[in-house]
């Protein structure tokens, strides 16, 4: 049971810091703006990239935040730890 409570308080914690992130980085996925005039075309694919990556980091991090979500679920149930195909 310790044990669980091990894993328990290490999944809370890397929820609270994946959510922090998130919510940081938001501004950062946001559209990339088509004015010419302020910005060169260099720039603007510069920009177009960094939203792309920011677009893939909030896709990973949204998705170990449902495996995070599941695991504590697990843990609650008294699952956690047994394969979710065999049983084992």
């Amino acid at each position: 049971m310790h044990e669980l409570q091990h894993f328990r308080q290490a999944l809370l914690k890397r929820r609270a810091v994946l959510l922090a992130d998130l919510e940081s980085g938001a501004s950062a996925a946001s559209t990339v703006e088509l004015d010419q005039a302020r910005q060169g075309r260099l720039s603007r694919m510069d920009a177009m990239q960094q939203q792309a990556m920011a677009q893939e980091t909030r896709r990973r991090a949204e998705l170990e935040l449902k495996r995070i979500a599941s695991a504590l679920q697990r843990i609650e149930d008294q699952s956690y730890g047994y394969c979710i195909t065999c049983g084992e």
